[in-house]
């Protein structure tokens, strides 16, 4: 009996790996999904779609979508002024998914860090913040 549980513990070594990768991969695709949707959102001018996008604790911190937009107008032109956008790395730790995105603007071209949590098995963007504004 001890015998099988020590094989089927090895073997779980082996197997556990490759279906890790496959749902990070997939929690990439739906992360990068996510930002996309917010950034078409945003220069199609649909304040709705893009604060749907948002975590509850952003939703909450600007109660609304037109405030929502107002912060990301006055803080971050590049992201409201997005023309094209390129993933760049992808992080995570414990459920939080951080991506860097390259965005091309006619405000400038930023390197943003997203950062994404699943609710209610939808994901959301819970932070953003510019990293890089020059050269990038």
């Amino acid at each position: 009996m001890r015998a099988l549980v020590r094989l089927l513990a090895i073997l779980l070594l082996f197997v556990a790996p490759s279906g890790t990768r496959a749902e990070q991969s997939l929690d990439a695709a739906k992360v990068q999904e996510t930002i996309t949707r917010q950034l078409e959102a945003m220069r199609a001018g649909d304040i709705d779609a893009a604060f749907a996008r948002a975590a509850p604790s952003i939703q909450a911190m600007f109660q609304s979508p037109q405030n929502f937009m107002r912060m990301v107008q006055q803080g971050f032109p590049q992201i409201m002024q997005s023309r094209a956008h390129r993933f760049l790395k992808l992080d995570s730790d414990n459920g939080v998914y951080a991506q860097r995105v390259l965005i091309d603007s006619e405000a400038g071209t930023v390197v943003a860090r997203y950062e994404l949590i699943v609710v209610d098995g939808e994901w959301r963007i819970s932070s953003c913040v510019l990293e890089k504004s020059e050269g990038a």
